[in-house]
């Protein structure tokens, strides 16, 4: 258990999204990315009965950049501390990317705390698609060309198909927003994805897990995906055949409704 002046102390100057009412279920977000940017669909589709926690990680939403190395097990301690902060005693977490790493080393180092785990388009280890692109992210950090880093996000996070249906012009303004967005923490985070292996925590895990794979990701391969399900005993696998690392539109959808489908069968 953190104590309270542990959850004091990991949670300073933290920006934590608290939203909604009900049981409490812990989010833990992707590089790059954010609670809300990556969680708006799970929180928007949410009929209620649920309050959804989580902490922007260093250098994104409003928290301030880390002075140090990122951690993923103050990460994860972080996600935690958000949720008993919150009033909860055990709660899942949902994790995206980087966030399903961070949510697996909570279930490991937290087990009284953490009840179940939704692991979408995770990251077990750094692979060889996903070591290129950090490598590529990073350099073009490195040279501030922020302008073409988020041509590779955008290129690399969508589907096929997403790409192909863009205008010129939709593709452009996407292009924008994503450097608007942009969090002073991503190639922090990324460099953690660089040096990040859950495969030693994975037999460890006993709790109700619902793996979900994108069957077009070039962020993380899929069969480094699916290695979450093989590893963690008795999980439930979902595959999206053409979606990318970051859902369409409908995608997303149909993911808030299979996570809120599998969060009510887990046990009141």
């Amino acid at each position: 258990m953190i104590s309270k002046t542990e959850r004091i102390r990991l949670l300073e100057h933290v920006d934590v999204v608290d939203s909604g009412s009900g049981s409490v279920v812990a989010l833990a977000h992707g590089a790059g990315g954010g609670v809300r940017e990556n969680f708006s669909p799970l929180i928007a589709a949410s009929s209620g009965g649920r309050r959804f926690v989580g902490p922007y990680y260093p250098g994104a939403g409003k928290t301030p950049l880390a002075t140090d190395p990122l951690s993923i097990e103050k990460l994860a301690d972080t996600v935690v501390a958000a949720a008993l902060q919150a009033g909860a005693e055990r709660f899942p977490v949902v994790g995206l990317s980087l966030g399903a790493a961070v949510a697996v080393t909570a279930a490991a180092r937290h087990p009284e705390q953490v009840s179940a785990l939704v692991l979408t388009v995770g990251l077990v280890h750094p692979d060889a698609q996903s070591s290129a692109f950090v490598t590529v992210w990073r350099r073009l950090a490195e040279h501030g060309d922020y302008a073409t880093l988020a041509e590779l996000i955008l290129y690399a996070a969508s589907s096929p198909q997403t790409l192909a249906s863009l205008s010129p012009d939709e593709h452009s303004e996407v292009v924008r927003q994503i450097r608007r967005d942009y969090p002073a923490g991503g190639a922090a985070h990324v460099e953690l994805v660089s040096r990040t292996d859950v495969r030693p925590l994975l037999a460890s895990i006993e709790v109700p897990t619902l793996v979900v794979v994108a069957g077009e990701d070039r962020v993380v391969l899929p069969d480094t995906t699916r290695k979450l399900a093989s590893g963690i005993e008795g999980a439930d696998l979902i595959e999206y055949p053409v979606a990318g690392h970051i859902f369409a539109a409908a995608q997303a959808q149909r993911w808030a409704a299979d996570v809120g489908a599998f969060l009510d069968r887990l046990p009141k």
